[in-house]
């Protein structure tokens, strides 16, 4: 022992020892800055290929539950005997949420996803039974139709499907933005190691060049080179990276929740609308109620006798859009549509408080229906607002994952050669110094 430190207090042993710490140092910060670039890289590839694609898929369960509530109370007011495209409307919705519920319940969902699963799971195939027993019912003149469509609208869509479609969405939006959250941090760890090791790289220098009276040592600035690079290359492509994924969320999936979220007030409302006209007064007023709260929601509502003004959703959604002048424009379509909706639904109102019940029902089920139409017009600029922001928000993920492609690979290399190099400038400067 007394021998290892005599030889280590030599000038070849305190090289030896430098040279050591200067490898362990330089492996160990490669290492941590592998670790991290394959982390974020992980992180990043869960949000494009789980969590992004768990999250469209409960917005399109709930606005396939949503717009299957909604057409089936339009459908009611054709006397059970619904047009063949407010059928199929229907239809496609039912199996839309059908097809994707299978979809996420194959993929192996567990613990409370499953559950809100299994509500839906079990709860849907009820009321498309009930929907069923309505028209049925309608069919054959009975006015019982409206109460077992109100039982199916009431009691189970609203009261039990639609909630675990919400809980199921609100989970998938904890996921994306954990994962988004672990993509786009910055890897201090790695980045304080890596600058620990250029700071030893420079003592080293300045040590060697004290003892051996030489400018500079080749391997010991080429491993210096080496770690200077990995720090600039960290630095720069995990930035790239959050710059992309960050610009996913402002730009692709935050404006793509406040679209979805207008959309699926368009659909509740054009649901009690529908509804207010099937209960013909036996609801007390609670669907005409609830189609004014659900529409201030979605449009706003101007202040009022000392009321604060609420901003709509729609609203929310222009300022969200206020970089990409395609979807604003689509959402201007939406609130354009809105204001007309507005006019055609006082004009529906009117039309059924003076006993023109038929005329009222055109205008919400007919093609060229007033209130029919703009609920139309607001359907569509979502849904384009919505895919457009989708496909920007995935082009954005796969740009914030090109940033990051080898670059763990490039690290590692790097951190070896700066190894390499120190072992070799080391072993160069201690022969050197045993030379007779």
């Amino acid at each position: 022992m007394r021998r290892l430190v005599r030889v280590g207090g030599t000038t070849p042993g305190l090289m030896l020892t430098t040279g050591v710490v200067l490898v362990l140092i330089s492996l160990l910060a490669g290492l941590f800055a592998v670790l991290a670039v394959g982390q974020r890289a992980d992180a990043a590839k869960a949000v494009a290929t789980g969590s992004e694609p768990l999250g469209v898929k409960t917005q399109e369960i709930y606005g396939a539950l949503a717009d299957a509530d909604a057409t089936a109370a339009a459908g009611l007011l054709e006397g059970g005997v619904e047009s063949a495209d407010v059928r199929r409307r229907y239809q496609q919705a039912i199996d839309t949420a059908s097809s994707t519920l299978i979809q996420a319940t194959a993929a192996g969902a567990s613990g409370k996803v499953a559950e809100q699963l299994t509500v839906i799971g079990v709860q849907l195939p009820e009321y498309a039974r009930l929907v069923e027993r309505a028209r049925a019912e309608t069919r054959q003149g009975n006015t019982v139709g409206a109460a077992y469509l109100r039982s199916a609208s009431k009691n189970v869509m609203r009261a039990k499907i639609l909630p675990a479609a919400t809980a199921l969405h609100e989970m998938a939006e904890k996921r994306l933005a954990d994962d988004h959250r672990d993509a786009a941090s910055t890897p201090w760890v790695p980045l304080a190691l890596l600058l620990v090791s250029l700071a030893s790289f420079g003592a080293a220098l300045w040590f060697f060049a004290r003892r051996t009276h030489r400018r500079i040592n080749i391997g010991l600035a080429i491993a210096g080179l080496a770690t200077l690079v990995s720090i600039g290359w960290l630095w720069v492509g995990t930035d790239s990276s959050r710059s992309d994924l960050d610009r996913s969320r402002s730009d692709g999936w935050g404006p793509v929740e406040t679209l979805a979220q207008a959309r699926f007030l368009a659909l509740q409302a054009h649901g009690d609308e529908s509804l207010t006209l099937v209960m013909r007064g036996s609801d007390n007023g609670q669907y005409e109620d609830d189609f004014k709260d659900v529409f201030g929601r979605l449009a706003g509502v101007p202040a009022d006798n000392g009321r604060p003004a609420v901003v709509g959703m729609l609203a929310l959604a222009e300022r969200a859009a206020a970089a990409d002048p395609v979807t604003r424009e689509r959402v201007k379509a939406a609130q354009a549509a809105a204001g007309d909706w507005r006019k055609a639904h006082a004009d529906v109102a009117t039309l059924y408080k003076n006993g023109e019940f038929e005329q009222a029902v055109a205008r919400v089920t007919k093609a060229d229906g007033a209130s029919g139409v703009a609920f139309t017009r607001i359907d569509e600029a979502l849904r384009a607002a919505v895919a457009k922001d989708q496909k920007d928000f995935e082009n954005s993920v796969a740009s914030g994952r090109d940033a990051l492609h080898n670059l763990d690979v490039g690290l590692g290399v790097l951190a070896l050669l700066a190894a390499a190099a120190t072992v070799d400038g080391v072993r160069r400067e201690v022969g050197r110094y045993n030379r007779p």
